[in-house]
């Protein structure tokens, strides 16, 4: 038993106290994996899990989530007190995650959840967009730490307060298990390593604000490449029944307002976007979830406009379509094509609905 750490149960009347029995170690070690991803909250206000015991380079990530500001967040249990070898582990995951490009993450993400109480994310973009709170997918990095344990001991301490001391956003969160009658309690206490960093830290920018600043950006290309006389034709037609965001990477992406669920058990949203490529050049693409619905229409006009097919960035495949269709266009391009591109957004949209009024395959 710990003596600087204790619960007291207090009878008013009487004055007595009686402290708490803490909890066996290997009650309260069995238990914890289990009751944090039932309840992710005791991690974090706001975290989502997206990962449990994820395979990485070297060995398996207890878990993994994203926290309230869209930033990834990596978790290292351990059923006992955290020793500096915890620390080691979970830098080693967390610079591994960070070393993969975008479309790696997500498909790591996308193809180990849905099990051990993690919730199925078939398009990690689509799921991560979502969520109005989060800004885009360049939110995700820098990889926060948190270790998680039955107390700390001084090494453990001092490496995580030097690492925050060199940037890395690093916090050791205790748990100690106290017995109650037939029921556990559970006390909780965060240390921040580095709390005067995270007070200075600037305030989130909102959502809608990043995205005027991108759209911002946007135009200003748009500008700047000679595109403004056919651009905004080519965004307004293909923004259909969509719910466009807007990308850093002068990009825009068309969402559906309403999901479905595909052949191949992903569900999808995105069905299509429009990006500035070079100086009077855009590539519309068009992804698997919107092919497969008009792939026939698709297969005859790919006589007629330069289609060519490109391994998946971040949408999910189907069954019948495995790759994601483009085309690059500049002005007379698009002016060629246009009137068969807005009757496939015309017919992708009539047939996306009434996809997703039916059940699930």
């Amino acid at each position: 038993m710990t003596d600087d750490f204790g619960i007291w149960e207090v009878d008013e009347a009487t004055k007595v106290s009686e402290r708490l029995e803490e909890a066996e170690r290997t009650g309260t070690e069995a238990l914890l994996e289990d009751i944090l991803v039932r309840n992710p909250a005791m991690l974090m206000p706001g975290l989502e899990l997206v990962g449990r015991q994820t395979p990485t380079a070297n060995g398996y990530l207890d878990l993994l989530g994203v926290d309230s500001e869209g930033r990834l967040v990596v978790f290292e249990l351990k059923r006992e007190k955290l020793r500096r070898e915890a620390v080691a582990q979970a830098v080693d995951y967390a610079s591994w995650l960070d070393s993969l490009d975008d479309t790696e993450l997500q498909t790591l993400i996308a193809e180990n959840s849905g099990r051990r109480g993690i919730v199925e994310i078939g398009n990690f973009e689509e799921w991560y967009d979502s969520n109005d709170n989060w800004d885009s997918l360049e939110s995700l990095r820098p990889v926060r730490i948190v270790l998680v344990g039955l107390g700390a001991d001084e090494p453990a301490q001092r490496m995580a307060g030097w690492l925050a001391g060199k940037g890395v956003e690093i916090d050791l969160l205790t748990f100690m298990g106290y017995r109650h009658g037939d029921r556990m309690l559970l006390a909780r206490q965060l240390d921040h390593s580095d709390e005067a960093r995270k007070q200075q830290k600037q305030a989130k920018v909102p959502r809608a604000e990043k995205n005027a600043i991108r759209l911002g950006a946007i135009d200003r290309k748009v500008e700047e490449y000679g595109m403004r006389d056919w651009w905004p034709d080519a965004v307004a037609m293909l923004e259909r029944n969509s719910k466009p965001s807007y990308r850093a990477n002068l990009g825009i992406t068309f969402y559906k307002r309403r999901a479905r669920t595909l052949s191949t058990g992903f569900r999808a949203a995105g069905s299509h976007k429009i990006e500035i490529v070079e100086p009077g050049i855009a590539r519309v693409i068009f992804f698997p979830a919107a092919v497969d619905l008009c792939l026939d229409e698709f297969e005859a006009l790919k006589r007629i406009i330069p289609f060519d097919l490109e391994p998946l960035s971040n949408a999910p495949p189907t069954e019948q379509v495995p790759e994601q269709w483009f085309c690059r266009l500049d002005e007379s391009g698009w002016r060629e094509h246009k009137d068969s591109i807005a009757g496939l957004v015309r017919l992708v949209d009539e047939r996306w609905r009434e996809a997703a009024e039916q059940p699930p395959p």
